[in-house]
């Protein structure tokens, strides 16, 4: 291995070249796919079928940044000389790889384990692999132009929502509630129903993200490569005679952004744009000051993030909660319930994607929600990556953070020999090439309801997929123009306030993501990899790093090639197929069951199971399907023969995943149920499985008043007097708890809405009266 010095010039094969183009083209639209189509974070449950789906097309495009990291890598050993600019972020990536693999074998569930690496890792991968590709400036303005212009699309897409689709999708549910809650496994009258019902009142603007909060972080990305785009303008504003016409317009373009943001109303995003403003002037008024004394601030910085944590500790710790809203409220008891968690996982974490298993085992009994993230990035990685993956995920952003601010003399730019075309042609090849992605792939992945009327279907297909692309043009011309040739090539983008402004973004992002989980969205996750490796890429152009060059013998050029095929292979047998066959038999099966087949549905969901041995999703399905049918047979053997089915696939189920309470409970209404139709000897065998199953049910869940309820009902029919007293006492105890903060957080609420049931509630507290009577005498 050789070192090239910063100032030598560098040549990359012809073939190389026009790889590097197409790879940037491939990044690109996977950023344009993923924050325009609504792609959920992986940690979200998969016993819904439409989360199996995000979750098989998150590892595809994911699969897509991968593959492309290792074709570079490949091609580039052949290409005669191995050039790789070290980006900062390879020792913190390593060092994360390792605490992923150790936390993904201590996983209870596997499957979800390997997707939520691979969806974290592609992003990482692909920032990697631009830092290479964006050997020019004219690039880097290209990918902030493409970011910029996509925050136009969701700015478009959120004022949609602001001013039209979300009163439209209030009148459909008034009219036809059920048909919204079925599809989210949401039960009429339920608290479910009640949070979807104050969400979707709230009006909320989140544009393609899942939350508003994840519409508000990449906003605030954007907004950052708009206004660097924007500067870039103003300085070059006489080199071309329609620059006055430009810098107004992508001044325009740029304020769109910024009202995008703000109808999110993130607070949480609208502060990190604050802090991020902030640190943006004081950069630009006094960067060389702060370069000169960034160790003094950084020391200031970590002691005041120490203070800080130790106040908001002290704070909840006395008072049980945050200062400020409801928001507070129940972060300080996400934060609470996950440092417990940490406590009893304290090496390797819960594993990855497992956090919303494990959260029901820490979650206060007076929680109103169950969260599959603690919204805040550090304790989302420490408790499931371990202290090991939070060290390695902050050494990738400090290190790059920390080379950009260190004061650097000034070296001559490296030279590259191979011919760089003009920005015109690369912009305008690129807007072609993304919108026509765009254009082909999103009609694929969007499913919408069958139209009769030509009309209709000509509205759906302008507003759904023609007005984004043509949005994306616009904005993309706005904030890359002109693209017509221009006097001088002085129009190149500046080093000071591009790095100044990506790197402001950073921190703002990474603010937010204190208090949210926005980073995890793939979308933003993407984009946020992306704006840190045009950041590398612009600081390495201001002051050139030292090339790693290697030149491999023939031999190991095969080996290279040997291990990436062997790589790929373990990767598609292991990662992407099982995932892919298992969720297609299992939306057959849900087909199936649309027309009543269901012995068919059975058969599809126990071969999903074998195609993927390390999900229990299938198994929980198809039990949860025999539970379904035993309520419509009229005969006590085929009952019997359903519950037993369930039996088996829900027992198969916690094999593979013992952390979720869910499939416990389920398992102790199928016991319940074969209690109901057995004599009197076997019933009370089966009563008795169904209390041991709902006791390691509790242990998972002990806040939830519904499984003390059940196992109360169940000891009372066991005549086990004074446990049902204790099990109905608990569960009034958990529903008064709870019902106490329902009304701290929505006092404007005439009737509190009960998570148990009234019902349940008030025979609960009957039967803890006539028990008692009883028991006395």
């Amino acid at each position: 291995m050789t070192k090239q010095p910063a100032n030598q010039s560098t040549s990359k094969s012809k073939t190389l070249v026009y790889l590097e183009y197409f790879l940037l083209a491939l990044c690109l639209s996977v950023i344009a796919l993923r924050t325009t189509f609504t792609e959920g974070p992986t940690m979200q449950s998969t016993t819904l079928a439409a989360n199996l789906g995000d979750s098989l097309y998150s590892l595809s495009v994911s699969t897509v940044l991968i593959f492309s990291f290792f074709l570079w890598i490949v091609w580039s050993f052949f290409s005669g000389r191995f050039l790789y600019r070290l980006a900062g972020i390879e020792i913190g990536l390593g060092i994360f790889f390792v605490a992923a693999v150790a936390a993904g074998f201590a996983a209870a569930d596997k499957r979800l384990a390997i997707t939520d690496i691979t969806v974290f890792l592609a992003p990482l991968m692909m920032a990697l692999l631009l830092v290479q590709i964006l050997d020019s400036k004219q690039k880097i303005k290209l990918v902030l132009a493409v970011i910029a212009a996509l925050s136009l699309v969701s700015a478009y897409q959120g004022a949609e929502q602001f001013f039209f689709s979300n009163q439209m999708t209030i009148e459909h549910y008034q009219q036809d509630p059920e048909s919204l809650l079925a599809p989210l496994g949401i039960e009429a009258g339920s608290f479910q129903q009640f949070i979807f019902e104050h969400r979707l009142y709230s009006r909320g603007v989140r544009g393609f993200f899942t939350t508003r909060n994840s519409a508000g972080s990449f906003a605030l990305m954007a907004l950052f490569a708009a206004i660097a785009l924007f500067i870039d303008k103003f300085k070059h504003r006489k080199s071309y005679t329609s620059s006055l016409r430009f810098l107004i317009t992508c001044g325009f373009a740029t304020a769109v952004v910024l009202f995008s943001l703000i109808i999110t109303r993130s607070k949480g995003a609208i502060i990190g744009l604050l802090f991020a403003i902030a640190a943006f002037i004081m950069l630009l008024l006094f960067g060389n000051w702060l370069k000169a004394h960034r160790k003094a601030i950084l020391a200031v910085c970590l002691l005041l993030c120490i203070a800080g944590s130790w106040a908001v500790i002290r704070y909840g710790l006395n008072h049980g909660r945050l200062p400020g809203g409801g928001s507070m409220l129940v972060r300080w008891q996400y934060w609470y319930a996950s440092a417990k968690m940490y406590a009893d996982h304290p090496f390797v974490g819960v594993g990855p994607g497992n956090f919303a298993d494990f959260y029901t085992h820490y979650k206060p009994a007076s929680a109103l929600e169950s969260v599959a993230d603690p919204h805040n990035f550090p304790l989302s990685i420490l408790t499931q990556y371990g202290p090991l993956g939070l060290l390695g995920f902050l050494a990738m952003i400090f290190f790059p953070l920390w080379r950009t601010i260190s004061p650097n003399a000034a070296a001559e730019s490296a030279k590259n020999k191979q011919h760089q075309p003009p920005f015109r042609n690369l912009a305008v090849a690129f807007l072609i090439v993304i919108p026509t992605a765009l254009l082909i792939i999103r009609p694929m992945l969007m499913h919408t309801a069958p139209v009769e009327t030509f009309d209709v279907i000509i509205y759906l297909v302008i507003t759904l997929y023609i007005a984004p692309v043509a949005v994306f043009v616009i904005g993309f011309i706005l904030f890359a123009g002109p693209l017509h040739k221009i006097r001088d090539t002085g129009y190149e983008i500046r080093d000071t306030h591009t790095s100044a402004a990506l790197f402001c973004a950073v921190l703002g992002v990474a603010l937010h993501n204190m208090i949210d989980f926005a980073i995890f969205e793939p979308g933003v996750l993407t984009a946020f990899w992306a704006v840190m490796a045009c950041l590398i890429a612009t600081d390495a152009h201001k002051y050139p790093r030292t090339l790693v060059v290697l030149k491999p013998a023939p031999l190991v050029r095969t080996l290279i090639v040997a291990v990436a095929l062997v790589t790929s292979w373990v990767y598609l047998i292991y990662v992407l197929v099982p995932v892919a066959q298992s969720t297609a038999k299992i939306r057959q099966a849900n087909k199936a069951v649309s027309f009543g087949q269901f012995q068919h549905a059975h058969e599809l969901l126990k071969e999903a199971a074998q195609d993927d041995v390390l999900s229990s999703a299938a198994l929980s399905l198809n039990g949860r399907l025999y539970l379904h049918l035993h309520h419509f047979q009229l005969t006590q053997v085929k009952n019997r023969d359903l519950l037993l089915g369930a039996e088996k696939c829900l027992q198969a189920a916690i094999v593979r995943n013992d952390a979720a309470f869910k499939n416990f409970e389920r398992l102790t209404d199928v016991y319940c149920s074969l209690a109901e139709i057995s004599p009197q000897q076997l019933k009370t065998d089966w009563l008795n499985e169904a209390f041991d199953v709902a006791s390691l049910a509790i242990e998972r869940y002990p806040g939830c008043d519904r499984l003390y309820f059940k196992q109360a009902q169940i000891a009372e029919q066991l005549n086990k007097i004074n446990i049902a007293i204790e099990k109905y006492s608990k569960a009034i105890e958990i529903e008064n708890e709870y019902r106490a903060q329902f009304r701290l957080m929505y006092p404007e609420r005439e009737k509190t809405i009960s998570r148990l049931g009234e019902e349940k509630y008030q025979l609960a507290i009957e039967r803890v009266k006539e028990l008692s009577k009883k028991s006395e005498n």
